[in-house]
């Protein structure tokens, strides 16, 4: 209870405090410029603190990284088959999901001895997820597929 009071009370001295400032947002920002650039030999230093800790995790994730060799992506696979008219129903479904969600990234792809049909192609898994629950009712058995693919040659 008493946490809650010293919150409400912090959250309201904030916002008495902003009130009160007077000081034009474009007068300040270009007295802060002129105080920055004008005088270079006036500037002062800054000094950025941090525990080691995060610079051993910033090191371990650029190693993880660095041993990728391409970027890592999440598709969601809506249709896999090897039928004798796999090929066909691909490109059926890869039409049926371009007639509900245009703009949507899609590709057919065959691994020996299935056709495949991807959609999605995105950074992180919340962003496919996201896909994924839009569409359910329209494919029911499609899933979130990991991969890694080559760096562009651009």
């Amino acid at each position: 209870m008493i946490k809650f009071f010293s919150i409400l009370l912090t959250a309201s001295l904030l916002v008495s405090g902003l009130n009160a400032q007077v000081i034009d947002q474009t007068e300040y920002e270009t007295d802060l410029f002129n105080q920055l650039f004008q005088n270079p030999a006036q500037r002062s230093q800054v000094k950025i603190m941090q525990e080691k800790k995060l610079d051993e995790i910033m090191m371990r994730y650029i190693e993880q990284n660095r041993k990728l060799e391409g970027i890592p992506l999440y598709w969601i696979r809506i249709y896999s088959g090897s039928s004798r008219d796999a090929r066909q129903e691909a490109y059926d479904v890869k039409a049926s999901f371009l007639k509900k969600y245009e703009g949507i990234p899609n590709i057919v792809k065959y691994d020996d001895p299935n056709f495949k049909v991807y959609t999605g192609g995105y950074r992180t898994k919340n962003e496919a997820m996201k896909l994924l629950l839009r569409m359910r009712r329209d494919f029911p058995t499609a899933f979130i597929v990991y991969d890694i693919i080559d760096f562009p040659l651009d």
